[in-house]
């Protein structure tokens, strides 16, 4: 990685380390509720954490780890975190790297994209607050990385013990994903269905041989990743009565799916349009309108809807019914506006790079972060960048770039139906790089050839 053009990444800790001792996290939101989470891991256990349904538990943990640094030395626990979800960052450039090499790319396009994300904006962000996204980061791109390994390990009938790490590698950088993210619940079991598919296909032309390397990949894959995610939601019923993995699908789903119901005129979708890339792009043009499409109005629908539930004294089956069931059934009679509507809450996670908030930055940066043309230009270029290398790999014919653009479109897939942030794209942000290195390198190398051969 570092045999050409190794000396900017050796700039990259400093500024890091300049980020470590000039930032704070604002504590506000989901920052105050990990905070006592990880106070509750380090002073009470997994006992009581797991004693109520709470969220994922891997950034939990980490937090405490941070807070039990801070209360031996005194220092904040702040610091601590930071450095100890520094090695993430660390893993996805490396990833990101290894995956670009195995999809074709040169290596000095490789390190671009791995020194990239080293400054990139909204991942080293990902590592200065007190939210999650950090600790999601390395698991699908080293996730992709195995499952292609092993894809194609079975593709060309290697012996089954090459195929079997692979596929071992993949499952567990899925669950690490998982207990992070509970989406990946239902993200890796959709990706993980064309090994089951390739399988039976091997088996009807008669080809044994691989097709029990692909029905193995599978097992590994789909049925260890499965066998975890029941096990965790029976620990939780055996605790708290309630099979689920996290507080917040059920009623998240139905409060976006009702607020979709909504009939739209003209201006409607025009706010939902200009939303998409940035908040701000809306409010310039309709101002206090484009409250309609952020967060807080769905999560009132759901909320109300929970309370609802409780109210009533409805079952944790019941519940579930009645949110997650309805909102299915609501989505199926207003097919179409919840299609186009989904289409474009899914695209915002091409905007990835858009800078994240919930940090106390230096003022140089504050100002170069709040300037219009930074956000809207970065954030397109990186956006229009993903897109083109999404679509390039989909029409490539090679099982690796049409995976890794896979994972990434079951990702998108999975959240469309919810309203997602620019921060749930966080883990798959390494996964467009990837794919945007992949197609620029393509080009320029057909360019290179043309000339050539002038």
């Amino acid at each position: 990685m570092f045999r050409r053009g190794w000396f900017p990444f050796l700039l990259l800790p400093f500024y890091w380390l300049y980020l470590l001792f000039n930032t704070q996290p604002v504590m506000i939101y989901d920052a105050v509720d990990y905070e006592r989470l990880g106070s509750l891991v380090l002073h009470q256990g997994w006992g009581a954490y797991f004693h109520t349904l709470n969220r994922e538990p891997l950034f939990p943990f980490l937090v405490s780890r941070a807070m039990a640094l801070g209360e031996a030395t005194g220092v904040p626990y702040h610091y601590f975190l930071k450095l100890i979800l520094s090695p993430f960052l660390i893993a996805t450039m490396v990833g990101i790297y290894r995956l670009a090499r195995l999809l074709g790319a040169r290596r000095v396009f490789a390190a671009a994209g791995a020194f990239y994300a080293g400054m990139s904006p909204a991942l080293v962000h990902a590592t200065l607050w007190l939210w999650s996204e950090a600790a999601a980061l390395p698991w699908a791109v080293w996730g992709v990385w195995f499952f292609i390994k092993a894809w194609r390990s079975a593709a060309g009938a290697s012996p089954l013990r090459r195929v079997t790490p692979y596929a071992f590698g993949a499952v567990l950088c899925f669950i690490g994903l998982f207990l992070v993210k509970a989406v990946a619940s239902v993200v890796v079991t959709a990706y993980a269905v064309p090994l089951v598919l390739a399988a039976g296909l091997l088996f009807a032309r008669r080809d044994f041989y691989r097709a029990r390397a692909f029905m193995l990949s599978a097992l590994i894959v789909l049925g260890i990743f499965t066998f975890f995610i029941e096990g965790y939601k029976g620990f939780n019923f055996r605790m708290n009565a309630e099979r689920e993995v996290t507080t917040r699908v059920d009623w998240a789903l139905f409060g976006n799916t009702v607020r979709r119901l909504v009939p739209l005129t003209g201006d409607r979708w025009m706010q939902a349009a200009l939303d998409v890339p940035h908040p701000r792009l809306c409010f310039k043009y309709y101002g206090q309108a484009c409250v309609f499409w952020d967060s807080s109005v769905s999560d009132e629908i759901g909320m109300r809807a929970q309370a609802y539930c409780v109210a009533r004294g409805f079952s944790g089956a019941q519940r579930r019914n009645f949110l997650i069931g309805g909102s299915f059934r609501l989505m199926a009679d207003h097919p179409w506006q919840q299609f186009a509507l989904s289409l474009l809450e899914g695209s915002k996670m091409l905007f990835w790079e858009n800078r994240l908030f919930f940090v106390s930055y230096p003022l140089w940066l504050e100002r170069l972060y709040n300037n219009d043309g930074w956000v809207y230009g970065l954030s397109f270029l990186v956006a229009l960048s993903g897109l083109a290398g999404l679509v390039g790999a989909l029409a490539r014919g090679d099982s690796g770039s049409r995976l890794t653009a896979g994972f990434v479109i079951c990702f998108m897939l999975a959240y469309s139906v919810f309203f997602t942030n620019y921060r749930h794209a966080m883990p798959i942000g390494p996964l467009l790089i990837v794919l945007a290195v992949a197609m620029v390198d393509r080009v320029a190398l057909k360019a290179r050839k043309g000339r050539e051969a002038d």
